[in-house]
């Protein structure tokens, strides 16, 4: 008959897997908060990062929970209108034309899409763009404080060529409408920005000539700052 007993290898806590090494393990002060776990990381001793393990993690939650809706009703907010009046001169007056909505303290924004609309005209023809302070300007030969073009060569209207609607998409499967897109939602934190620009490229307009920016998604839970 065996009288050798079993071995119970069970990991519980407070046990030291031994398989891990460097292991150290030292008295704890009385009062002391706690200890910081350590392990391998190839080859070589590392600690926990707990924004890698807990903070990004929670952003898969961030969308599971909406808590307002964006869809371009509320101008200043989740929209943006640039109006160049009627007569407007030819020139620098024209260009430049921007207007940016930042996203509240509080709040995390997910965008499926952003819809843009430029009024028709007879002589005015139009090049829009928008941009996201989230999009890296730092390689431009001119960076952008408001980030990078969502589009390299923006969209353009010619004259009595309008209204034009665009869609810029977010979110699975939107590629197979158009490689613009992106396959993930575009999730807009507190304190980051969209941008809307406009320039006309020919004549003055024959009428108040209105440009769009609507926003498309919706508030989820902050969770990660």
């Amino acid at each position: 008959m065996n009288n050798k007993k079993p071995v119970d290898k069970t990991i519980r806590p407070l046990v030291v897997p031994t398989s891990l090494a460097p292991s150290v393990v030292t008295a704890r002060a009385t009062g002391s908060l706690g200890s910081l776990p350590i392990g391998v990381y190839k080859g070589q001793a590392a600690f926990w990062d707990l924004d890698k393990a807990v903070n990004q993690p929670l952003i898969q939650a961030e969308p599971k929970q909406m808590l307002g809706i964006l869809d371009g009703r509320e101008e200043g907010y989740d929209l943006l209108t640039i109006t160049i009046p009627l007569g407007t001169a030819v020139g620098a007056a024209l260009s430049a034309q921007v207007l940016t909505t930042v996203v509240p303290v509080g709040e995390v924004w997910f965008i499926n899409a952003i819809e843009t609309t430029i009024d028709n005209d007879a002589t005015a023809g139009i090049v829009i763009n928008w941009r996201c302070s989230l999009f890296s300007d730092a390689r431009a030969a001119v960076p952008n404080a408001l980030g990078q073009a969502f589009l390299p060569a923006g969209i353009a209207q010619a004259p009595a060529g309008g209204p034009t609607n665009t869609f810029n998409e977010f979110g699975p499967w939107t590629t197979l409408v158009d490689v613009t897109n992106k396959t993930e939602l575009l999730r807009v934190p507190a304190g980051a920005s969209i941008s809307l620009e406009a320039t006309i490229n020919t004549a003055a307009p024959t009428a108040d000539m209105d440009v769009t920016l609507e926003i498309r998604g919706f508030v989820g839970k902050v969770l990660v700052a």
